[in-house]
């Protein structure tokens, strides 16, 4: 694993996209969801600013270890989708939409998912960003899982092996 450094702050580049709602509709979030891009952190920052393209996530992460932050984390993400039953998720569900309980991280592979691995200044990004930002703002954040527990059927493949194998 790579040394992370603390001392050094974290940059987070807001980035901006029409693509969410407002509020969390009374459901703290309390898993983390990551997400492949398959493509570039500027491909991904393009896409979420897109209207047609209905879809966000909360950031975006790129193998340099740069972070934008598209939604606030007060507000709702679009980027899990719906529930594909049966899937993992549906055991710590308490709403009908997943992306009301989850905080959404997706993760540049430069649209290579099975074969783009995590780089180390990615990994550490991530890292900090949940240990140094969300963790102290959602003290009850006690899930990680792939895009893949709560889509199984559409994303089965989603973050990939990237972020599970070593």
């Amino acid at each position: 694993a790579p040394v992370i450094a603390p001392h050094v702050p974290l940059s987070i580049i807001q980035r901006s996209t029409p693509n969410f709602s407002p509020g969390r509709f009374g459901f703290p979030p309390v898993g983390l969801v990551m997400h492949t891009m398959q493509g570039t952190l500027p491909g991904c920052d393009s896409w979420f600013a897109n209207p047609a393209s209905q879809v966000s996530a909360h950031f975006g992460v790129s193998l340099r270890g740069d972070i934008h932050q598209y939604v606030k984390l007060e507000n709702t993400a679009w980027a899990n989708g719906r529930l594909e039953m049966p899937c993992p998720w549906q055991t710590v569900a308490t709403s009908p939409n997943p992306n009301y309980e989850s905080i959404s991280i997706e993760t540049e592979d430069n649209g290579l998912p099975g074969v783009t691995p995590v780089s180390d200044a990615q990994y550490e990004a991530v890292i900090r960003l949940v240990v140094e930002v969300l963790l102290p703002l959602h003290p009850v954040l006690q899930y990680l899982v792939g895009h893949a527990a709560i889509s199984p059927k559409s994303r089965p493949f989603c973050p990939g092996f990237r972020w599970t194998d070593s």
